[in-house]
């Protein structure tokens, strides 16, 4: 009787099949039970000695290989292979032109591209994620907006953001939970990765000629993605339920977020020499005349480039004090802080490698099926891209080392469009949130779009 109570009442206490294998220790002695004789698991873990045993081994094993490769044994002394020699002259060559041309490159960009460019997007973009009402966009891009407004905010919304194809996932499901339609949804999922504010400025420091191409076909591609799948999937349920958003009303008011935003651009393009026409005649030359002529102008227009960003720094810094608390600041520098953190070391990485594989003769060569504009070279231009994980900045650098090697400003179009916004591993993130299908129509209509506009930017654009 009592052995019958027992079993009842851990029945009641769980009624769900397998919920025993959520309780720590439980699931690993059910494991063990089910063994049998057969299994060849039976052995326990090995233990750090062992591992560490085979580390050295298969650390042995490299090196006597390379003695046989590199080496031979001539009445007991050894002497080196005939081709060794020659084979590494020609590996220490490789290495060092590569060296030098990736730390060209990386110095190149240091010296020129870091203070004047990438700094000062860091901080609008931090900026701008911080303080913009993210609620707003959502309650704007709703399933029941009108389609000519939730559109176009849905991609600049996505433009402003600065995340890659896998960080915006969750961004993108926050807004499915929120209540936006799929349509919008989408075109903020493609148009979040493939440019940013970060990525405009890189893309206007390194290959200039392709900028406004990029910013048109982004937008068009996100808009008419996200348009054609809500079309498709019009009838099929929403994936998740709505919620109700509660929107917090701002403790500022709109020109006061405006015009600080307005300083932090005017920084940024005061830096990357926009307005030089004017800081370049702030201070005289014949302030540095002691230095030489021209050394004296390059002074000059140093120093005014310096004076006119200082003055918009103070006037940044007293924005903060009379409309921002320092709390609201405080979030501001660690955000652009963490995504300098972030997005930094991948741009070096990104820089370095790709002048290193510049000074390689070797690759180019098998470039040549993407020299010419055709179909073929855009539609695998495009689905590399679409399978390669690599974000909207460094992707400009192996865009302009793909040129450089021969590849064609059409299938160049197709890989930086197609590249950023989707990859191997967000489609596989993606399947659970929308589906296999969805996900797969997705990834279809990025690889066609991106074919697309690479052919139409390859027969009527122009790189110089």
């Amino acid at each position: 009787m009592n052995a019958e109570k027992l079993n009842i009442e851990k029945d009641s206490s769980c009624p769900d099949v397998g919920c025993d294998a959520e309780k720590p220790g439980i699931a690993e002695n059910t494991e063990k039970q089910l063994k049998s004789k057969d299994d060849f698991n039976l052995r326990p873990d090995p233990s750090s000695f062992e591992l560490g045993a085979k580390k050295i081994l298969w650390m042995f094993f490299a090196v006597c290989f390379a003695i046989y490769l590199l080496f031979v044994s001539e009445n007991g002394e050894p002497v080196l292979r005939k081709d060794t020699v020659a084979f590494l002259k020609m590996l220490a060559s490789w290495l060092i032109a590569s060296s030098h041309s990736g730390s060209t490159a990386l110095i190149d960009f240091l010296s020129t591209h870091l203070i004047s460019a990438m700094v000062p997007a860091f901080f609008l973009a931090a900026a701008i994620s911080t303080f913009f009402s993210k609620e707003t966009i959502i309650m704007a891009i709703g399933k029941k907006s009108n389609p000519l407004t939730s559109y176009p905010l849905a991609a600049f919304a996505g433009a402003i953001l600065t995340v890659c194809s896998c960080g915006v996932l969750p961004i993108f499901m926050s807004l499915l939970q929120s209540g936006a339609g799929l349509g919008p949804a989408i075109t903020f999922l493609y148009a979040s990765p493939a440019i940013n504010l970060i990525s405009i400025i890189y893309t206007w420091k390194i290959i200039p000629s392709m900028l406004w191409a990029r910013i048109i076909a982004v937008a068009i591609c996100a808009i008419a993605i996200g348009w054609l799948m809500q079309k498709i999937f019009a009838n099929m349920p929403a994936e998740f339920e709505s919620e109700e958003l509660k929107i917090k009303p701002s403790k500022r008011k709109a020109w006061q977020e405006g015009l600080f935003f307005l300083l932090l651009v005017l920084i940024m393009l005061t830096s990357t020499n926009l307005f030089s026409g004017i800081t370049d005649n702030l201070i005289p030359a014949s302030w540095f005349a002691a230095r030489g002529e021209d050394v004296a102008i390059k002074t000059a227009h140093l120093a005014g480039k310096l004076l006119a960003v200082s003055i918009e720094i103070i006037l940044v810094l007293v924005a903060l004090r009379m409309w921002f608390t320092w709390d609201d600041t405080r979030k501001w520098l660690k955000r652009t802080g963490r995504q300098a953190r972030s997005i930094m070391p991948m741009v070096i990485l990104g820089i370095f490698f790709s002048g290193f594989l510049g000074g390689t003769s070797a690759l180019v060569s098998s470039f040549s099926v993407f020299a010419e504009n055709t179909i073929f070279s855009n539609l695998a231009a495009s689905f590399i891209g679409a399978m390669l994980y690599f974000g909207s900045i460094v992707g400009v650098n192996v865009v302009d080392l793909f040129m450089r090697w021969g590849m064609h400003h059409g299938p160049a179009m197709a890989l930086l469009l197609a590249g950023p916004s989707i990859s191997l591993p967000s489609v596989l993130a993606l399947t659970p949130i929308m589906g296999k299908y969805k996900t797969a129509v997705f990834l279809g209509l990025v690889v066609i779009f991106t074919t697309i506009v690479g052919l139409l930017f390859g027969a009527f654009g122009s790189v110089s």
